[in-house]
């Protein structure tokens, strides 16, 4: 039975979203500001990031503990994440504690101070935080990438900034992003759980009181140009990590569920086939994945493996051969059912985890201006057909849509990095 669902916007222009779960012990709550890397100035890289650190680094009435220890004394947990399209404030407690729950969410979101001593504090914080990432090849890797693909466009830019940005950046910048981008119409509240819809209303009223709407014409974000590359960096690192990338549909395309199974079919799990052929036939590689990135406007499908180094060319050769047989062949029924299957019992099991339904109705709400049920999604998968998925294939797996980031200990020419 699909769980109660109700929208509202309020007077302020703050638009809420609750979904109910009515056997579940808990709810979470989140807070969701449509601002994100990819809207940011490049002169100001990083600052969506920033702010995000540091609306925790005390309000009007709470220093930087109080904050950090308001929900954990009663088993809760209070954190946040900043993605290119957005960034979200989010709780996840009891039943019982709602209240605390969205008086801590509206503080930290609506009072933040940005002490300068936080703020010079927190750069080193950053900076470690970069450092980290930039050590982390798996991850690294696909931040180069979107770097080398989306270049000169904001989408490109790594979400936590640069060392040169994020030390430029200022409390006067703080506060000039904030008071730009944090308005409630600028917002979305999601809450799942366990929750009272009229309770849920009046206590989010009561908390946003403070806040007006405002008459600035809402930011719009640029859909980015994908300029086919490939780059090769080099890394102090036993294996070969590399990832391919093609350009693929963004999430305004009906064509986004066809790259979901493509994905899905080609390194989506154990039993998928390039970790099948890959890892456990050819022994080439321990990690080797298929993901289909999607946003607003832009998408991507990417291939990563960390490999021995001599391992490239036999392995490049059995992806082009898995993407050759998908050009010309439809997928057997059996397979793609199977297919169907893995992804429905993907979707139906993250329903009886409140805190990916708050971000699933929140995240739809922000990128579609609309509720999503899980079932739709279902239906949309269980439509597609073999023979688009083939079609699909071959609009996708294209050269000249073809770029490529490796990190080794050598370099490496582009016609090395090829598939075709």
């Amino acid at each position: 039975m699909m769980p109660a669902f109700r929208k509202e916007t309020l007077d302020n222009g703050l638009t809420l979203v609750m979904e109910n779960h009515p056997h579940v012990r808990g709810l979470s709550v989140g807070l969701w500001v449509k601002v994100g890397s990819g809207l940011e100035n490049p002169a100001r890289n990083g600052i969506s990031h920033f702010t995000e650190h540091m609306v925790f680094k005390g309000t009007d009435t709470r220093s930087p503990l109080e904050i950090a220890a308001y929900l954990e004394s009663l088993g809760g947990e209070l954190n946040a994440f900043t993605e290119r399209e957005y960034t979200c404030y989010h709780a996840t407690v009891l039943k019982e504690h709602l209240e605390p729950a969205l008086e801590i969410l509206s503080d930290i979101v609506i009072h933040p101070t940005f002490p300068k001593a936080e703020i010079e504090r927190e750069k080193k914080v950053l900076l470690q935080e970069m450092a980290m990432a930039e050590e982390t090849p798996e991850d690294w890797i696909l931040t180069l990438l979107l770097k080398t693909v989306w270049a000169s466009e904001p989408m490109g830019m790594p979400i936590l900034g640069t060392r040169k940005t994020v030390q430029s950046i200022t409390r006067r910048h703080l506060n000039a992003f904030f008071d730009e981008h944090y308005r409630p119409e600028n917002m979305v509240m999601s809450v799942a759980g366990n929750l009272n819809f009229s309770e849920v209303r009046e206590r989010v009223e009561h908390h946003m009181r403070n806040t007006r709407k405002q008459t600035r014409s809402p930011l719009q974000k640029r859909p980015a140009c994908y300029r086919a590359r490939r780059r090769t960096q080099v890394m102090d690192t036993d294996q070969l990590h590399l990832m391919l990338g093609f350009e693929s549909v963004g999430l305004r395309s009906p064509q986004r569920f066809e790259a979901l199974l493509l994905s899905m079919y080609l390194g989506g799990g154990m039993s998928s086939r390039l970790f099948q052929e890959v890892r456990e036939k050819a022994a080439l590689a321990y990690s080797v994945d298929c993901d289909s990135l999607t946003y607003t406007d832009e998408g991507l499908l990417t291939f990563y493996v960390a490999m021995g180094h001599r391992s490239l060319k036999k392995c490049l050769g059995i992806i082009g051969h898995e993407i050759e047989r998908l050009t010309n062949e439809n997928l057997p029924e059996s397979v793609l059912q199977a297919l169907k299957g893995q992804i429905r019992g993907m979707l139906l099991l993250s329903a009886d985890q409140m805190e990916h339904r708050q971000e699933s109705i929140g995240r739809n709400e922000i990128l579609f201006g609309r509720y999503i049920p899980i079932e739709e999604s279902i239906e949309a998968i269980e439509a597609v057909s073999a023979a688009q998925i083939r079609r699909f294939a071959g609009e996708i797996f294209r050269k000249e849509k073809e770029s490529a980031v490796t990190l080794a200990k050598n370099r490496y020419k582009s016609s090395e990095l090829t598939l075709f």
